[in-house]
């Protein structure tokens, strides 16, 4: 009998038994280039698809197109299976006294040639490469009793629906107890029968930041030149602001907008200099007494609160300030400078962000990026309203000395 252990990598073995012992409805391999993600799945799919034997069933195999089908998936079913597959003129083939369907994914329109389908099972290749609607119109196919998906893909933008609507559920159950969504993340160092000198040879080829995030540590990373890569939502998104701090003063920042996105934040600052966005707000086609209603509304939330604006629409400052009780300042807009204040704090651990309340502003994190075409001393104006809010807030309060007025410490 085979020694397992010499056949598959312990993570390939973990999934594998995952998908024998557990029947996920929805089974993912996540990760890095040449992890052996796709083989493994190429043995789980087909464990599947022998369960069926002789039940006149039909399956689906997804993928960019019919040349990235046949090299990614059929040429190892091939070898596999000791057999030649040929496709027919419907793109399908027999197996196992079953029809399985090939299907290029990757058009807003390809959704439609499934249609009419009752699947028992489908593979979908390359997932993040394959459009969001053709993705949920195969797994709404796959109705057959015991119908499974199993997709396989490497890692993209963290906002990409592969990785919100399914990866991110990793773990989710169904009422009867079925495990409906698990994923299992793989590394480049997770193929542990690729030579060393090989993986030393990826390392130093590939280029640092995204490309070795995603293709090495299988990571969900946003597009090369992300303004703040020490931003980690596992580290800087909270819950509340932890009982132990002690906050000495409110700081907002005003950006102004119609057809783009205008946005009011509002940060905490505590004794311990760590900052705590508390308040985020985020609109399109407003006009300026709206804005000013809800700066006063913060401003009473936010006792002494100094709000940094953006310079850019000084009318609009001076109609804030119509109002005495809000203290609306022009904002220190150092781009470059301001840049590095905020991605200093969160290296440090000293900047984070209430997740109920840091939504708009989430999305632009992973989209927050560099103008290559200009070099890395401009900044696409695209994705960046709430963080220009927030940038005017934080760099104002540190060039500017922490103007405003301070809280009392409790108890006095």
């Amino acid at each position: 009998m085979p020694d397992i252990n010499k056949m598959f990598t312990e993570k390939q073995i973990e999934l594998l038994s995952c998908s024998v012992h557990q029947k996920p409805k929805i089974l993912l391999a996540s990760g890095a280039k040449r992890a052996g993600k796709t083989y493994i799945m190429d043995i789980a799919f087909l464990k599947h698809m022998r369960a069926y034997k002789d039940k006149g069933v039909s399956f689906i195999i997804g993928g960019v197109t019919s040349a990235t089908i046949r090299r990614n998936i059929l040429n190892d079913l091939e070898d596999m299976l000791g057999m030649d597959i040929k496709l027919n003129k419907e793109q399908g083939f027999e197996l196992w006294g079953n029809m399985i369907y090939c299907f290029g994914g990757s058009n807003a329109d390809s959704w439609k040639a499934v249609r009419g389908f009752t699947a028992a099972g489908a593979f979908l290749n390359e997932g993040t490469a394959l459009h969001d609607t053709f993705i949920k119109e195969v797994i709404s196919r796959c109705s057959y009793a015991g119908a499974r998906i199993f997709i396989d893909t490497n890692p993209e933008n963290p906002m990409h629906p592969v990785k919100t609507d399914y990866i991110d559920k990793s773990g989710q159950k169904l009422n009867n107890g079925r495990l409906n969504i698990i994923s299992f993340d793989f590394t480049l160092y997770d193929n542990t029968f690729l030579p060393h000198d090989y993986i030393e040879s990826i390392e130093k080829a590939t280029p640092s930041g995204m490309f070795f995030e995603r293709d090495v540590l299988g990571m969900w990373v946003a597009a090369e030149g992300i303004v703040y890569r020490d931003f980690n939502p596992k580290i800087h998104l909270i819950d509340r602001i932890p009982e132990n701090e002690r906050v000495i003063k409110y700081i907002g920042g005003i950006d102004f907008g119609f057809e783009h996105y205008g946005s009011i934040v509002v940060l905490a600052k505590c004794s311990s200099g760590k900052y705590y966005l508390v308040e985020e707000i985020a609109e399109q086609h407003k006009y300026i007494d709206w804005w000013k209603e809800k700066a006063l509304e913060l401003q009473n939330k936010y006792y002494g609160i100094t709000f940094y604006c953006d310079t850019a629409r000084t009318e609009h400052i001076s109609k804030l300030r119509q109002s005495p009780s809000i203290n609306a300042r022009y904002a220190e807009k150092a781009v470059i400078e301001g840049i590095e204040r905020i991605g200093s704090l969160l290296k440090q651990g000293s900047l984070f962000f209430l997740k109920d309340k840091f939504k708009k502003g989430l999305q632009e994190m992973y989209l927050y990026t560099w103008n290559d075409k200009l070099g890395k001393e401009d900044i696409k104006k695209e994705n960046d309203d709430v963080l220009d809010a927030l940038r005017y807030a934080i760099f104002s309060e540190y060039k500017l000395g922490g103007a405003g007025i301070r809280l009392k410490p409790r108890g006095m």
